[in-house]
């Protein structure tokens, strides 16, 4: 490619950013209707006794999930998620 055809390609480049760049300051902006929270009656969940599992069986479970446990407890390596 020689310097001309360089500088045609340059020049017409550039004049069809321009003719762009006119074109989109004519686009009005969207305005932004969405709020950053969600409007709820109640803010808070309410709190049981944690006394009862709502599954008898949830304990079981989970303990039947984890590859090494007790009867009572998980038992992992602190940290060996990493």
């Amino acid at each position: 490619m020689t310097n001309l055809d360089r500088e045609k390609v340059e020049r017409e480049a550039r004049e069809i950013l321009d003719k762009f760049a006119r074109a989109i300051e004519k686009v009005e902006k969207e305005k932004e209707t969405s709020e950053s929270y969600v409007e709820r009656e109640e803010s808070e969940r309410k709190e049981g006794t944690g006394e009862k599992y709502p599954d008898p069986e949830f304990k079981r479970k989970i303990l039947e999930n984890s590859p090494v446990h007790d009867d009572d407890f998980i038992i992992a390596e602190k940290g060996g998620w990493k």
